[in-house]
């Protein structure tokens, strides 16, 4: 993930997928945490992240599986 450089972003969808998941756990985490962002000039409910936001809705989400 690196070399993908630091703007890069990913949906939900890929998040969930990612993380082990559901779509509205993504969104929990993403509402609790005051992570992600709506993604610009698409679907107004999508919610795009970084991948350092990625990887702090991991650790989240292993720290709640506790």
């Amino acid at each position: 993930m690196a070399d993908l450089g630091p703007n890069k972003t990913v949906d939900e969808r890929g998040a969930a997928v990612l993380l082990g998941l559901t779509p509205p756990e993504v969104r929990w985490f993403s509402r609790v945490l005051g992570l992600g962002r709506n993604q610009e000039g698409g679907d107004p409910t999508q919610i795009v992240f970084t991948y350092d936001e990625l990887k702090r809705l991991s650790s989240a989400a292993a720290a709640s599986a506790k």
